[in-house]
């Protein structure tokens, strides 16, 4: 879905990312302002650091700065060694019930991200099935303070042997809530106590699914492939 379809309210509830912040003296003024991701820390019943987004409108000042695409990245979550299953009718977008409208999965590729909006974080396409996560991305988080909370309300924080390792593209990184999720990613998350090479082998089970719907693959699509809503081959989407 496009931003320009927004919803069935004709809204688009999509969040800016908080580097788009424009200062309250700046010269587009306070109009813009208050278009803008609103970041903070506050403490929550757990006493961890949560953080507050404030979104925007599709057609006001401001929410120009994204733009619509249609883009894809393969990920998977590791939970102590066992990969997190996203084949769950909770996690999967159909048609007219989106489940986030810059970013979701679908039929029949679960282990990839379908990214319809410039900008988009893999914060803000976590939080649209529900889970939350802060990581070293976070202003103020360190690789021992980060946490992951799932849709079940289990929380899950680095401590003690258990930590959580982040591989993009095969180089381990320090976080990925604020990283953009740009096209043909892979992204591994993985927690629990496993070493270097236990984590190098949960990155060899990331898919590379990411490639058909963004056809640059064609030698792969199944004859039966469900159509996207928008095609690169048509030029009715952008990359």
């Amino acid at each position: 879905m496009t931003a320009a379809e927004g919803g069935s309210n004709g809204r688009w509830d999509g969040w800016l990312r908080p580097r788009h912040w424009v200062p309250a003296g700046g010269v587009l003024g306070v109009s813009v302002v208050v278009l803008a991701v609103l970041l903070a820390f506050g403490v929550n019943g757990d006493s961890g650091p949560r953080t507050v987004v404030k979104s925007c409108q599709i057609g006001e000042p401001g929410c120009e700065l994204r733009r619509p695409i249609h883009q894809h990245a393969d990920f998977a979550l590791f939970i102590r060694g066992k990969r997190y299953d996203f084949h769950q009718d909770r996690f999967v977008s159909r048609t007219g019930k989106e489940l986030g409208f810059t970013s979701h999965i679908h039929d029949p590729h679960y282990t990839v991200v379908h990214v319809h909006m410039s900008g988009t974080t893999w914060d803000e396409f976590f939080r649209s099935m529900g889970f939350e996560l802060t990581d070293p991305t976070v202003p103020g988080i360190k690789p021992e303070n980060s946490c992951l909370k799932t849709p079940d309300g289990e929380k899950l924080c680095a401590g003690g042997q258990e930590s959580f390792k982040f591989t993009m593209n095969g180089v381990p990184i320090d976080g990925i809530a604020f990283r953009d999720i740009h096209d043909l990613d892979r992204l591994l998350i993985s927690f629990g106590s496993e070493n270097e090479e236990q984590v190098k082998q949960q990155y060899l089970q990331v898919t590379d699914e990411a490639c058909i719907p963004s056809e640059m693959c064609k030698a792969r699509i199944p004859v039966n492939e469900p159509p996207e809503q928008c095609t690169l081959s048509n030029n009715s989407c952008e990359r």
